[in-house]
């Protein structure tokens, strides 16, 4: 897994070992860049199972991270360039994971739908009928009213154009997440539409 670090490793520690002085150490040390290449190294073995990983589990956005820092890697100059552009390529791959994460709204919200199936389908007498009615206009409205004040401006404050894509919920790393049958998955579509006001 850490092939291209052992070798800058045991280069390090060969120059350690054979130098005579100390101004041969130096030379060969930093002449040759011999701890920028360590650190290149260790990024890309890191990087390397990473995206392998993701890719293997189906989990492509992940799997963008670590290729895109991959892409660029090399092109590094100093420790400081590598301590300061990992990162923002690491937030940057961390706002399109949050952003995708919100296609788990869908599931998240089969409680309320649950209840929902069941006061439509409850058999009451007629004297409570308006009370079950009311309940249910009354969920809808703040599941609503919760989606437009709450949940896309939040959404929207990583991705200004952010809408819910139902596709995502298909895709093999959302679909995984959600323990039951296609059918009930397909049921629960318009349901989830109604209740939360998407068209």
């Amino acid at each position: 897994m850490y092939r291209k670090s052992y070798a800058t490793e045991k280069a390090l520690y060969e120059l350690m070992r054979d130098a005579k002085t100390k101004e041969e150490y130096q030379k060969k040390f930093f002449g040759e860049k011999l701890n920028i290449k360590n650190a290149i190294a260790l990024v890309k073995d890191r990087e390397t199972a990473r995206r392998d990983h993701y890719r293997k589990i189906k989990e492509p956005i992940r799997e963008k991270g670590s290729q895109e820092i991959l892409d660029v890697v090399d092109s590094f100059q100093s420790e400081a360039e590598i301590s300061t552009e990992i990162p923002k390529l690491q937030q940057k791959n961390s706002v399109a994971i949050s952003v995708d994460g919100f296609a788990d709204y869908f599931f998240d919200d089969f409680p309320v739908l649950e209840s929902l199936e069941v006061a439509r389908r409850a058999d009451v007498p007629s004297r409570w009928k308006d009370e079950q009615a009311a309940y249910i206009k009354d969920t809808i409205a703040k599941g609503r009213a919760d989606w437009q004040e709450r949940v896309v401006p939040n959404a929207r404050q990583w991705d200004p154009s952010w809408s819910f894509d139902y596709a995502l919920i298909q895709e093999e790393r959302h679909r995984r997440r959600i323990p039951l049958p296609d059918s009930v998955v397909k049921r629960r579509l318009p349901e989830h539409k109604e209740y939360r006001g998407i068209d």
